[in-house]
């Protein structure tokens, strides 16, 4: 008898941390941009932070896409008030003569968007170019844009951790098991 209930304590153990992991909520960050997945750069020197992030978070080539900025007071985590973005966007590795995209320069402040869709697949860098009264900082982010020929590739990198995660539980489970099994 007791054999069968360290069985029914170890499948009730594994199906809640299955249930778990597979419902963990999504907790916002500290900063403006919520999620895991936004980029950051910080300018210590003149005390500001750029977040940056996209949506969809991976963006597929020929569909709108949303550049998603947040620019912010590194040391009060307030957004930056009255401040002038420019941003431009050019294929990975390429020279600055490649430019494919720029924006005009417009007043903002702290969070702002910008709506882009890339021509093509690949990687692409992201400038942002803020002028303040006091300072002119670029920062630089790397985006990778999805196409019809990465998309086999996306779906192997999106399963591969619930393959590795399902193997590790179930070696866990058999291991556990066979214990159980060899003290009786």
């Amino acid at each position: 008898m007791k054999i069968l209930a360290r069985t029914n304590y170890v499948k009730i153990s594994g199906v809640v941390l299955l249930l778990g992991i597979l419902f963990v909520p999504s907790l916002p960050s500290y900063g403006h941009l919520y999620g895991y997945n936004y980029q950051e750069w910080k300018n210590q020197r003149d005390n500001f932070l750029v977040q940056f992030d996209t949506d969809p978070h991976t963006p597929m080539a020929g569909n709108m896409s949303t550049l998603m900025f947040s620019v912010q007071n590194l040391q009060t985590s307030q957004d930056l008030q009255n401040f002038t973005a420019r941003i431009t966007i050019t294929g990975h590795g390429s020279s600055s003569n490649s430019t494919i995209y720029e924006s005009e320069s417009k007043e903002v402040n702290g969070d702002f968007s910008q709506k882009y869709v890339f021509p093509t697949g690949g990687l692409y860098e992201i400038f942002l170019r803020v002028d303040t009264p006091t300072s002119i900082d670029v920062s630089k982010f790397t985006v990778f844009v999805s196409s019809p020929s990465f998309q086999v590739l996306n779906l192997v990198y999106l399963l591969l951790p619930i393959f590795i995660f399902i193997g590790l539980l179930s070696g866990a489970i058999i291991f556990i098991a066979r214990r159980i099994y060899r003290k009786k």
